[in-house]
């Protein structure tokens, strides 16, 4: 063999450790994105599962209605408005963290989906009831400009909820028969 053809051979080889090396380190990067969409699906199932929470999708869906009154959400025992805040500030925080793509839009929608027609509109009615109430009361620092920063997050999130569509996410028990692992 001469010098030449070695050093081609040597090359040739080179650049099958490169490409291997670029292999392995696509697999790494696919395997570290795939492991984080399960910990970012585990944190908001988790989240989800909190007792007060669940208590606070309970009180949205049946003591807080559309047209609830200010008078109405007073009403409200201590624990179901402990619970519906809950609610309110674990869905500021996923709205956050969603804009700033911490979190996948498309996770997001896939938990919050079934929920939104149940606790959406009222939901909204209480943020807006409580948000007028703070910025009428004279010891508040809230004011009609800017409001209440968290629960602007909850509607932007609820817009974007409501506003998408994943056919495929609709009635799944049905139109997903033929899924398989």
């Amino acid at each position: 063999m001469n010098l030449e053809t070695a050093a081609s051979l040597g090359e040739a080889l080179g650049g099958l450790a490169i490409m291997a090396t670029l292999l392995f380190g696509l697999r790494q990067v696919m395997e570290v994105n795939r492991n984080r969409r399960y910990l970012i699906s585990q944190t908001i199932a988790t989240s989800l599962e909190n007792p007060l929470v669940q208590r606070g999708f309970a009180t949205f869906g049946s003591m807080v209605s559309k047209d609830a009154t200010l008078e109405e959400l007073m009403a409200l025992s201590r624990e179901q408005k402990d619970a519906t805040n809950a609610v309110i500030v674990l869905m500021a925080n996923h709205a956050v963290m969603t804009f700033h793509r911490n979190l996948s839009f498309d996770i997001v929608y896939s938990f919050y989906k079934g929920y939104i027609s149940l606790i959406g509109p009222s939901m909204r009615r209480m943020l807006h009831l409580t948000e007028e109430g703070y910025k009428m009361h004279e010891m508040s620092s809230v004011t009609p400009e800017d409001g209440i920063g968290v629960f602007h997050w909850v509607i932007w999130l609820l817009d974007r909820l409501e506003a998408h569509h994943k056919p495929e996410e609709y009635k799944p028990h049905l139109n997903q028969k033929d899924w398989v692992p």
